[in-house]
């Protein structure tokens, strides 16, 4: 499945329910953790360039974010 047709299969207007089909959909191994500060806010943790570019490219197709970063509000921690 292209990412194209992954996007419009899984968006369902809830970037962080679509980060986890995408991770486990691709077998990626990043994953989004919840850290508990005032108020949780999910982070995404990143094990490698290529999810990364992955991960952007769908979301910039699915959603009005140019990439991943931009759509965590920088709450992407680089583990590669």
């Amino acid at each position: 499945m292209n990412f194209e047709d992954f996007a419009k299969d899984y968006w369902k207007e809830d970037l962080y329910s679509f980060v986890i089909e995408a991770l486990t959909f691709y077998r990626m191994d990043s994953t989004v953790e919840t850290e508990e500060t005032k108020s949780p806010l999910p982070f995404l943790y990143l094990s490698s360039i290529a999810e990364e570019n992955m991960l952007s490219r769908l979301i910039s197709i699915a959603t009005e974010f140019p990439d991943i970063e931009a759509a965590f509000g920088g709450r992407v921690i680089r583990d590669y």
